[in-house]
């Protein structure tokens, strides 16, 4: 992949021709080489104007291997958020979605038809506010509406105007994560005659607060939109990014109309945490669904806690159905079967029903295939569980630092975090502590570690030590997180 500015006078009428000799700017090593059309290329547009928002941001946009050597062929569209992050890494930890190659693998496999990728640069001067139409639980300024008149009035005309796009919704989807999972939410539903697929992944559905698990909403529900085609997924390793504040609104849209499959699929990814290396992990999952062929179920499985109370919190299986071309999704329609109904029932969303303590075998099945998953259901499990944190921190940190955890951590002494917080049980927490945005901690020697996995099963003590943090290193270092 080679990355082309379009401010360069050698390169703006570039996307005019049919074959060409072009002179692609190298940014990294500061020199021009030239292009090869049978591979894709990343063209920037620098400095593109948001009237309403009083700012410019740059605009990234993948073209498919080929694009060039035919100038009559047209091609479909996804828009993305945080176009920072879409392809080549920018943060300090070396993580981005990586676009570019998942494009390139599903196009030069036959998977998806070729496309183009339109990354939207986020401008972090004002956090996340222009992700938020109205509904949002922190005070910020909701410049939402703002965001989405430039994306549809000024940022798309632009792209269908100076590349070979095919412009009709059907043809145009909309894909962010996080808080630009509730704006693609919002835009794409309110817009469905610009936006006919939207891909929704780890979305802000709802703000818990850590220290009092009261759940504020940021989203509303909409009427049916027939035909849009929508994938709305969840992390099972993201602490209050809850699997059922997400799987709440999938099964709000089936009861809506949507129809699982047809229009819309809902993915529980149960390993995966709230980063941008889980997020390209499944990235080619919305592709399929919105550029690809339908593909054919070949394996099931039955995901999440095996041990329910009578009295208790809701627990739910998770039933997840792979397709023979790599996409994967959560049945919230399940035929399922319990072995000892008088101690266990399960309702087709996958939520268990226990009865009486004892042990039940679950059958699901699906299109001719089958398999099964033991249930314990005990008398009574605690809402909650208490997790106590101690935290020792480096002498290099601040003395007035604050530490996270995903939520904040108290300061008990120098060098020394911790407390006691209450969790809801089952919640799966995969993060680094971090003293802020880009100041997670790394390794003694400065390398990239594993996410750290906190799991509320019961209750317990767990002890972390920071060796350094990513921003306080002598000089800059890349890499790819560990998994």
């Amino acid at each position: 992949m080679l990355t082309v500015s379009l401010s360069s006078p050698i390169l703006k009428s570039l996307n005019r021709l049919s074959s060409f000799s072009a002179r692609c700017y190298n940014r990294v090593e500061g020199t021009y080489e030239m292009a090869n059309i049978d591979q894709s290329q990343v063209v920037v547009l620098p400095g593109v104007r948001a009237s309403r928002l009083g700012n410019e941001r740059d605009v990234y946009v993948y073209l498919p291997p080929g694009y060039y050597a035919d100038q009559s062929k047209r091609y479909p569209v996804l828009y993305m958020h945080v176009g920072q992050h879409v392809f080549e890494p920018r943060k300090q930890s070396g993580e981005s979605w990586a676009m570019h190659r998942v494009a390139d693998r599903l196009i030069s496999e036959g998977l998806i038809k070729p496309i183009i990728i339109v990354a939207v640069e986020h401008k972090y001067e004002d956090g996340t506010s222009e992700y938020f139409h109205d509904l949002c639980a922190y005070p910020i300024r909701c410049v939402g509406e703002q965001y989405e008149h430039f994306l549809i009035e000024e940022l798309k005309p632009l792209i269908d105007r100076r590349f070979q796009t095919l412009a009709k919704a059907e043809n145009t989807a909309l894909m962010g994560s996080s808080a630009a999972g509730i704006a693609t939410y919002n835009i794409g539903l309110r817009n469905p005659n610009v936006f006919g697929m939207l891909g929704i992944l780890s979305p802000f559905f709802m703000q818990v607060d850590p220290y009092t698990l009261k759940e504020t909403p940021q989203y509303r529900l909409y009427p049916l939109n027939a035909g849009q085609k929508i994938w709305l997924d969840i992390g099972g390793a993201e602490g209050f990014f809850m699997t059922s504040h997400v799987k709440n609104v999938a099964e709000e849209m089936l009861k809506a109309g949507w129809k699982q499959r047809d229009e819309l699929y809902y993915f529980q990814d149960q390993e995966a945490a709230h980063s941008e290396w889980d997020w390209s992990r499944r990235a080619h999952m919305p592709l399929l669904h919105f550029f690809g062929g339908k593909g054919t179920p070949v394996e099931l499985a039955l995901e999440g806690q095996n041990v329910a109370g009578v009295n208790g919190p809701p627990v739910a299986l998770n039933a997840v159905v792979t397709l023979d071309n790599g996409l994967r999704f959560s049945d919230l329609e399940g035929d399922y079967r319990s072995e000892h109904p008088d101690i266990l029932e399960i309702a087709p969303d996958g939520r268990l029903l226990p009865k009486t303590p004892g042990s039940a075998n679950v059958i699901y099945r699906y299109e001719g295939l089958e398999t099964a998953r033991a249930i314990t259901v005990v008398e009574r499990l605690s809402e909650t569980v208490e997790v106590e944190l101690e935290i020792h921190v480096p002498d290099s940190t601040p003395e007035d630092a604050e530490i996270y955890a995903t939520f904040g951590v108290p300061k008990l002494a120098k060098g020394l975090y911790g407390g006691k917080i209450k969790l809801p049980r089952g919640v799966t927490f995969d993060f680094l502590i971090t003293r802020g945005y880009e100041k997670e901690e790394v390794d003694q020697d400065y390398g990239q570690l594993p996410y750290r996995r906190l799991v509320a099963d019961k209750d317990k003590k767990v002890s972390y030590t920071v060796k350094n943090w990513i921003d306080l290193r002598p000089e800059p270092r890349g890499g790819n997180r560990k998994r």
